[in-house]
């Protein structure tokens, strides 16, 4: 039988949470709402939701994953579907007709 250790996390084992949780979320259609690891290293972006990333930050993230030895293309393919799903949304809400928000009445019944 296994005993549960108490010694923290090392960063491998951090980033395959952080994985495990943005591959578990992802298929319930919500990365976007997970939050970065805020112990995986200084240079990482910790605790931002990952749909907020920059290309920047995910690059960061990829190059502090590679630097232990895990992959961080797999990551950056997740954020970039991500931010592919979210363009999406924004493009399927409805315009909001600016005349009928000060007066009342849609620019259409003049």
């Amino acid at each position: 039988m296994r005993e549960h250790s108490t010694r923290p996390a090392v960063r491998e084992e951090i980033w395959d949470r952080f994985v495990d949780a943005l591959d578990r979320a992802g298929q319930a259609g919500n990365a976007a709402d997970v939050l970065t690891p805020t112990a995986l290293h200084p240079d990482a972006p910790s605790g931002k939701r990952f749909g907020d990333l920059t290309r920047v930050d995910v690059g960061n993230l990829a190059a502090i994953a590679q630097s232990f030895g895990r992959r961080g293309d797999a990551v950056m393919a997740m954020w970039q579907h991500t931010q592919q799903k979210l363009r999406a949304q924004k493009r399927v809400r409805p315009r909001v007709d600016s005349a009928k928000l000060l007066t009342g009445r849609s620019s259409s019944d003049a």
